[in-house]
């Protein structure tokens, strides 16, 4: 079965909203095993949204379609399947009546406003909201089937699992698609596809790279008859992957960077405290997303100026003059004196050059410097980061947690703070 995807609405186009809805129904279908061609995303518009219909359904055995499905003018998809079908839209009685006992449950007078959303295209199905009030519309003919469902994501998602999965699964010739993500720092997507050579051209499992900020990661899929043969297919890639490039792996899976090191810490019974100048206090806000952070984040000092880099944080006068605060030694210092002074195992510290004015001839802007201190050494990285001002201090502050992760993979010999 192969599948596309509609996403109706004009304010996708316009960018006023994230569709995360593609996105959630994309990670279902490859769970499913179901391979998806095509994402198409068109306004509020009849005509438009039966012509993109009709163009899927010409390459497609199924079509989803999130949005355009509740009660006001403007939601059009029904109809826009009508008109693909060349049928009229009819009013579902059973479609009115699970409606109409609905709103009356609630309190809510049925109106034929709120009616509407039971006008259906003649010789659909419906499927029923678990958690709002359109339903949904299955549509089938030629064995291929249509499927609308509404563009609110918990209405949706809640609909797609309990209506259409199980419809989905009855048609479905038992393959299933199982993937896993390997992610490496330290080493460039091309460097990496040239370590692993001829693995990559692999049909089944497939391999592909994907560039994320400070780490490139690598998607295994595997697609087989069950989900235990799916796995054996991915341990065996995986394995080979590591012979070929395990030094620069930090992790297997999709969990933030945050999420990653916050486990390390407390696996370890660790703690972590950061000193930001160009990142602003962002390290820190990102391990703080993370329930349960307070167990291993002690704090943080932003350091802006270098006034604030001297009396908070013991930066010497000399390093700032010779060095500046955009160097080797400044960092080195800053992540030295965090963990010494809000007494952590680990200090973290950023410096650098965000723009877009600043600089220097030898440290342009988007010169960063990242430091990690234990209590038995400090290790400093420079790196050099394109993109806005906003951009540079973003990918700076994910940079950093990097190295910790690292750090903390190489493990840290038993000591005491000091």
């Amino acid at each position: 079965m192969t599948a596309e995807i509609i996403s109706v609405g004009t304010e996708l186009l316009l960018g006023q909203i994230v569709d995360t809805n593609a996105v959630y129904l994309s990670q279902q279908l490859a769970k499913l095993g179901i391979d998806l061609y095509r994402r198409m995303t068109v306004g509020d518009n009849r005509r438009r949204i039966a012509s993109c219909v009709r163009e899927a359904l010409s390459r497609a055995d199924l079509v989803l379609i999130t949005g355009g499905l509740g009660p006001t003018p403007d939601d059009v998809t029904a109809a826009g399947i009508a008109d693909a079908f060349g049928v009229p839209l009819v009013r579902h009685p059973e479609a009115e009546a699970w409606l109409t006992e609905l709103l009356q449950r609630r309190g809510i007078p049925p109106s034929q406003t709120l009616l509407k959303q039971a006008e259906l295209p003649e010789g659909s199905d419906w499927l029923p909201n678990p958690v709002g009030t359109a339903p949904g519309i299955w549509m089938e003919r030629d064995r291929k089937v249509v499927v609308a469902m509404p563009g609110v994501p918990a209405e949706m998602e809640a609909m797609f699992e309990r209506e259409v999965v199980p419809r989905l699964q009855n048609r479905l010739s038992g393959e299933v698609l199982r993937w896993r993500t390997l992610r490496f720092a330290g080493i460039g997507e091309s460097a990496l596809t040239d370590r692993l050579g001829e693995l990559m051209q692999s049909l089944n499992p497939t391999l592909g790279t994907l560039v994320k900020p400070g780490e490139v990661w690598l998607r295994i899929a595997a697609k087989a008859k069950s989900e235990a043969e799916a796995n054996e297919m991915l341990d065996a890639v995986e394995a080979k992957v590591r012979e070929l490039a395990g030094d620069w792996l930090i992790a297997v899976g999709e969990e933030p960077i945050e999420v990653l090191v916050g486990e390390k810490l407390r696996a370890l019974g660790l703690t972590i405290a950061t000193a930001e100048s160009i990142t602003g206090g962002l390290v820190c806000s990102t391990l703080i997303n993370v329930p349960g952070s307070s167990d291993y984040v002690r704090g943080g000092i932003v350091a802006y100026t270098d006034a604030v880099k001297m009396h908070l944080l013991g930066v010497p006068w000399e390093v700032l003059q010779k060095e500046g605060a955009v160097s080797e030694e400044c960092a080195r210092w800053m992540a030295s004196q965090v963990r010494v002074r809000l007494k952590a195992h680990i200090g973290v510290a950023t410096t650098g050059y965000a723009g877009p004015t600043g600089g220097e001839p030898d440290k342009p802007v988007g010169t960063v410097f990242i430091a990690v201190s234990t209590p038995t050494e400090t290790r400093v990285e420079r790196f050099q980061l394109r993109g806005t001002r906003q951009q540079i201090r973003e990918r700076a502050a994910y940079l950093a947690l990097v190295q910790v992760l690292r750090i903390l993979q190489r493990g840290i010999p038993p000591c005491r703070m000091r």
